[in-house]
């Protein structure tokens, strides 16, 4: 479970936890992001039931949103409704900061922690994508995040049930844990 001023890395980005869903009682998370120029844009995904608000606070951001470039710079603020496919980028050349707010919270904490944590181990492709990891990965966010396969998401999640069994025989998790700072508990 993530605490306000818990901090993910990713190469050189940065994420730190503002405001939890413990805090919130489930009515959002709220994030800082620090990016640097994208090598490699963010796969195209959406989140069935939950909008999110990015604020620029330094910076450029781009936003494909359904097929169209949007372009944010310092105190601009957008949302992105549910089920609208997008990705965010920093276009670069400097940092980018952002505020970042997801309503409602589900399990977004976990979905960071998970996707970022894979990544940063390269147990994701550089693009974000899983490997075999991502039949788990699909199965367990269906409700916070989807990938755009070009496929019907019932099929996507039959071929996910399917190679579930294997992925889990390889010892691939659906979830992830980044390592805790020495003297804080770890879940049970």
């Amino acid at each position: 479970m993530a605490r306000p001023g818990d901090v993910l890395r990713l190469g050189e980005d940065r994420l730190t936890f503002l405001t939890t869903a413990a805090e919130t009682d489930g009515a959002y998370v709220e994030v800082a992001v620090e990016y640097s120029p994208a090598g490699v844009k963010p796969p195209q995904h959406y989140h069935p039931r939950q909008t999110e608000r990015m604020q620029v606070s330094d910076g450029q951001l781009n936003l494909l949103l359904e097929g169209t470039l949007h372009q944010y710079g310092p105190g601009d603020e957008f949302y992105i409704p549910p089920g609208a496919v997008h990705s965010v980028w920093n276009p670069g050349p400097e940092r980018t900061r952002i505020t970042w707010r997801t309503t409602p919270a589900y399990r977004t904490e976990r979905v960071f922690e998970t996707l970022w944590g894979l990544t940063n181990e390269g147990r994701l492709k550089a693009d974000g994508t899983p490997r075999l990891q991502m039949p788990l990965l699909a199965l367990a966010f269906r409700d916070e995040y989807r990938v755009v396969t070009g496929r019907p998401f019932l099929l996507d999640m039959a071929l996910c049930t399917a190679l579930a069994p294997l992925s889990m025989a390889l010892g691939y998790r659906p979830t992830y844990r980044p390592p805790q700072p020495a003297g804080r508990p770890q879940p049970a």
